[in-house]
């Protein structure tokens, strides 16, 4: 029998002065199996609650653009600056647009005159795809201190190959791109000529300049898989999941490390059931604090409900709750089937 006592030492975490955030057991489950009575016990992680504004802020209503999709929101010198997509009413044409607020809830559109929107020269447009753009569809735009001169603002969308795609199933495997842009102020916009990956990525993917990897750091659509079976001669091939977060990574902003998966429904979930977009936000006090806001798309209720997902890493997550982040409308409101949550915490005081 061996009666040695269990010594494993636990190393202290050094933390500095850096804020700490317990949205996770990292930090209350520390010990080691020789002081087993000193595992958190009676802990539970729940959300707080959110209110609500009430009501649309920002709806797409000028000549050149039915409708507004996609949006992120930075904050600078005392003024809000929106990004977001601007989506015509045939849907064969979309660009990327900026709005302002002096406090965040009242936008203005700005007359840039950069981009012919439509016959519309007077319009706030700023971005439709670049070299060979067709299509695009926004992601995000974040500002990038470790940028060369003139790239200081970065952006990452999703864009389509060629006008051709207008004409064959918008699911071909082979279509399209995730893609990357450069600006000096975030206004002029030039293209990466590089794709990223490949085929398109729909919905709303997010990158960030992530100051403890030194690295570019994207979240991105992606799809898993369930149901595969290899046990010697009975093999079953696993079907899809559906929807799904993945994740890349790059030095340079241009050649970006395979995709790998980060995050998907469950059984947990249901079958019904898989993500939409990632909306990945770090906080802004705190470098090693991750969030994800997924969207779970619920497929025969058809809704759209956001959890909150965390990670100490950026590159590994955990759901310590499941609860619904913002809850839906109440029947017959304009959120009463779908939210998505806007990439990044803005700091408002």
């Amino acid at each position: 029998m061996n009666t040695t006592p269990y010594r494993r030492s636990v190393h202290p975490v050094q933390v500095g002065v850096e804020r700490q955030l317990l949205f996770d057991d990292f930090l209350l489950v520390m010990a080691g199996r020789d002081h087993w009575d000193q595992l958190a016990y009676g802990v539970a992680f729940s959300l707080g609650s959110v209110e609500k504004h009430g009501g649309p802020i920002f709806e797409g209503d000028a000549e050149w653009e039915s409708s507004s999709a996609w949006l992120n929101v930075l904050c600078e010198g005392g003024t809000y600056r929106m990004w977001y997509q601007s989506v015509h009413k045939d849907r064969r044409r979309s660009c990327v647009s900026i709005a302002e607020s002096g406090d965040g809830i009242h936008f203005d559109r700005r007359d840039l005159s950069i981009i012919n929107n439509e016959g519309y020269d007077e319009n706030n447009a700023v971005f439709e795809g670049g070299f060979g753009g067709v299509n695009p569809e926004f992601g995000n735009v974040f500002r990038d201190p470790n940028a060369v001169p003139g790239e200081e603002y970065k952006m990452v969308y999703s864009e389509w190959f060629g006008e051709y795609t207008f004409e064959i199933p918008c699911y071909s495997p082979t279509n399209g791109a995730l893609r990357g842009a450069a600006s000096p102020d975030g206004i002029h916009w030039t293209r990466y000529y590089e794709n990223f990956i490949s085929p398109y990525p729909d919905s709303q993917n997010v990158a960030c300049w992530d100051p403890i990897l030194s690295k570019y750091v994207a979240y991105h659509r992606t799809g898993s898989a369930f149901a595969g079976l290899d046990a010697g001669a009975l093999r079953v091939p696993e079907q899809s999941r559906g929807r799904a977060v993945g994740r890349i990574e790059s030095d340079d902003f241009r050649f970006w490390s395979p995709s790998e998966l980060v995050l998907a429904a469950d059984l947990g979930d249901g079958l019904n059931t898989d993500i939409y977009n990632s909306a990945y936000s770090c906080h802004p006090d705190a470098p090693h604090a991750h969030y994800l806001f997924p969207s779970f798309y619920h497929h025969y209720e058809g809704t759209f409900e956001p959890q909150v997902v965390t990670s100490r890493d950026n590159r590994n997550w955990s759901r310590s709750c499941r609860d619904n982040f913002i809850p839906l409308g109440n029947p017959g409101d304009f959120d009463c089937f779908i939210i998505s949550v806007s990439p990044g915490f803005v700091q408002v005081d």
